[in-house]
């Protein structure tokens, strides 16, 4: 299949499980509310297993995105999706897991694993760099999410961002 690229994240969010599950897993679609690599999403299809959509349609940072549920549990406050339009052509497949614990009463860990498959000469050449970039983009949505779950807004960051974005 190719190169195998795998990111791991993991944040502890301060706030209970269902607060940080509500912004995660059913407001799947409003990413871009959070997340500065995100300009706009929206979801369409019929959700799986409890979840308002099958697929989200995102505007990011990176030009436009499709990503396609795989599994959604609000039971278990999990969901993984494949991005199955809009990556370089060296990425043969990408998928993202998401998935929260609870670690006490007010405390939640969100960890998260992106599994990109690189392929061909330039899979080979760029990897380096695409894992650099995935990473740090990784530790930003992390960052996000917890600021936005924990103080009700936007992060500082994505504030910037969407006004970038709106400015054009």
């Amino acid at each position: 299949m190719g190169r195998a690229m795998i990111i791991e994240k993991d944040i502890t969010v301060n706030t209970n499980i269902e607060v940080a599950w509500k912004v995660l897993g059913i407001e799947f679609t409003d990413a871009y509310i959070w997340a500065s690599a995100v300009n706009h999403s929206e979801g369409a299809g019929r959700g799986i297993n409890g979840a308002s959509c099958s697929e989200r349609g995102c505007a990011t940072s990176m030009g436009k995105l499709k990503e396609k549920l795989l599994q959604y549990s609000n039971e278990n406050h999990f969901l993984s999706y494949q991005v199955a339009e809009g990556m370089p052509f060296m990425v043969k497949q990408a998928t993202n897991t998401w998935k929260l614990l609870s670690v006490g009463q007010e405390q939640s860990k969100l960890y998260m694993r992106m599994d990109i498959q690189l392929g061909g000469v330039m899979g080979k050449i760029m990897q380096p760099m695409m894992k650099m970039m995935m990473s740090k983009m990784g530790n930003e949505l992390l960052e996000e999410f917890k600021y936005y779950v924990e103080n009700k807004q936007p992060h500082p960051r994505k504030l910037k961002a969407a006004k970038k974005y709106n400015a054009n």
